[in-house]
């Protein structure tokens, strides 16, 4: 798929920053009409190399196990 399809099919899109990781949140929308999030990590490898990309996708009907999961896991970081 061309990035012009691709940038077609976004619905929504936000991205926050950490030091030389960036984090993107996109909602996106199938071929099938059916919309899920893709999460993609990008790593600054450093000047003269590529960066490293790492992403991966959310059904809705996994959204809400993993909403659980993550905010119990992140209630033993305080």
């Amino acid at each position: 798929m061309s990035a012009v399809k691709s940038d077609k099919r976004r619905i929504k899109s936000s991205h926050i920053r950490f030091g030389r990781r960036t984090y993107f949140f996109d909602v996106n929308c199938a071929i099938n009409n059916k919309k899920y999030l893709k999460i993609t990590e990008s790593k600054f490898m450093g000047e003269g190399k590529d960066r490293v990309y790492n992403s991966f996708l959310l059904f809705p009907e996994d959204i809400v196990s993993f909403q659980k999961s993550f905010e119990e896991i992140v209630g033993y970081l305080s």
